[in-house]
């Protein structure tokens, strides 16, 4: 599986973006570390983006904000999102500050489509969270599909072959 790619990473006092000088690849410690939690997940590759997350987070390389996989729910982000857990009212993931109100999300795996409302009002949410949570629900969706095609490809190569 390739790596990941992940936003840049500012610096404190940084003006310009700046890639991180450690590989996003978790090390060998890593996998240890974080791994056992996953081991019994169907999908390895879900398992695999859990525990490179996990580590790149860990390591201050991306913010929880920017994942696509979510290590509590140990699913997509695009999964679990609606969950009343991923209400963030001090950062405006999943809240209308003019409303003081949830907001709903809602995913089409069909078409990809991913909208952020106000439960109250009923507005779209024009927000930075809620733009960041359509990003990271948009690469959660791809990812999981690009795991899903992997899987049904092996299991038809492994018909194929027996």
């Amino acid at each position: 599986m390739l790596p990941l790619s992940h936003p840049d990473r500012i610096e404190p006092d940084s003006p310009q973006p700046r890639r991180s000088l450690r590989p996003f690849w978790p090390s060998a410690a890593e996998v240890l570390r974080y791994g056992e939690r996953y081991a019994d997940l169907r999908d390895r590759r879900l398992a695999h983006t859990l525990i490179l997350e996990d580590a790149v987070e860990e390591r201050e390389e991306i913010s929880a904000h920017a994942r696509i996989t979510c290590h509590v729910h140990r699913r997509w982000a695009h999964e679990c999102i609606a969950s009343p857990m991923h209400v963030i009212p001090v950062t405006g993931h999943r809240w209308c500050r003019r409303c003081e109100a949830e907001a709903s999300v809602a995913v089409d795996e069909l078409t990809g489509s991913v909208t952020v409302v106000c439960t109250r009002c009923r507005q779209t949410l024009e927000t930075a969270a809620t733009r960041q949570i359509i990003r990271t629900c948009r690469a959660s969706l791809a990812a999981a599909h690009e795991s899903r095609r992997a899987r049904v490809q092996a299991q038809n190569s492994a018909s194929a072959a027996a």
